[in-house]
């Protein structure tokens, strides 16, 4: 059977990382690990590094997105995950790479390759013109990694960000108010969230989607050791240790997941997420928030 999921947030897979990657080869290892998963098209996500990191990896993943082989899943674009976020939001994202909203800084960046979403937080000097200036390209902007009060993360969905990053991870938790209750309250606005019982608890889970039942989509912010189980690996520039369904850096954070989109939709059915809802947030509606078709991208496969 053909890979069916979308995947907008992969940050490596089948034990190669990549931001860390240096040939096309370790990138398409990735994709194949990916279809192997099920995944049919995925972001390649580059998280908060370096600006040459960042173009090199870019770069890199373009030549592999452009001449897609067998049995590999399809690079839709690229995902910036940074470098323009909170410094207090980090989690596992280098600090010294974060940086102040800079247009110069993004246009490298844009000008490396394909970028079709931007994760940023609205709350910085700044922050409002790059996200009017994304959306006039035609690039989703995700709101993200974002110590945001309520007020702030609406600014940044009235200023054309659709959607938000992995919710209620690397932003204020319930009961503090933040950007989670602004994506929450807003009908025009997606939600993206991770389902592997890690990042977000079963209970929680069970209290929000039915308030974003038609517009969640499912990730699993996945890393390196996704595909593989249990080992130590890179994620950037940092050392990350997979063990009992978790990925966490030397100092106990949470550092992406491991878990596969069949896993996190068959969590979903067994807390009574209808089944048709479930499959749509990893298939249909991950396409509806990049203007693709999933048909088209199913296509493409070899």
């Amino acid at each position: 059977m053909k890979p069916k999921y979308i995947d907008l947030q992969v940050n490596g897979h089948g034990g190669v990382d990549l931001l860390s990657a240096n040939t096309a080869d370790e990138v398409r290892i990735v994709s194949r690990s990916l279809y192997k998963n099920g995944v049919a098209g995925y972001l390649p996500t580059i998280i908060t590094s370096s600006l040459q990191s960042a173009v090199k990896s870019i770069k890199l993943i373009e030549s592999v997105r452009k001449n897609p082989m067998p049995e590999e899943a399809i690079i839709l674009g690229i995902h910036l995950e940074g470098p323009f976020i909170s410094s207090e939001k980090a989690g596992v994202h280098p600090k010294e790479f974060i940086s102040s909203p800079n247009l110069d800084h993004l246009k490298t960046l844009l000008s490396a390759g394909l970028i079709k979403q931007v994760t940023l937080a609205p709350e910085l000097v700044g922050a409002i013109d790059l996200i009017k200036f994304l959306v006039e390209q035609e690039i989703v902007v995700s709101l993200g990694h974002s110590n945001a009060s309520k007020s702030e993360a609406n600014a940044g969905f009235d200023a054309g960000a659709k959607t938000v990053t992995h919710l209620f991870n690397g932003m204020p938790k319930p009961p503090i108010e933040g950007l989670s209750d602004a994506a929450i309250e807003r009908p025009d606005v997606m939600v993206q969230i991770i389902v592997d019982g890690v990042h977000v608890s079963d209970e929680l889970l069970v209290k929000t989607l039915p308030k974003i039942m038609d517009r969640f989509i499912i990730t699993n912010d996945a890393v390196a050791a996704a595909g593989l189980g249990d080992g130590s690996f890179n994620f950037g520039a940092i050392h990350v240790v997979a063990k009992d369904g978790q990925a966490r850096s030397i100092d106990g954070k949470l550092a992406g997941g491991i878990a596969n989109l069949s896993d996190s939709i068959n969590r979903l059915i067994t807390l009574g997420i209808p089944q048709d809802l479930a499959v749509a947030s990893a298939t249909t509606r991950p396409c509806q928030l990049l203007g693709l078709k999933y048909e088209s991208v199913i296509s493409q496969l070899k």
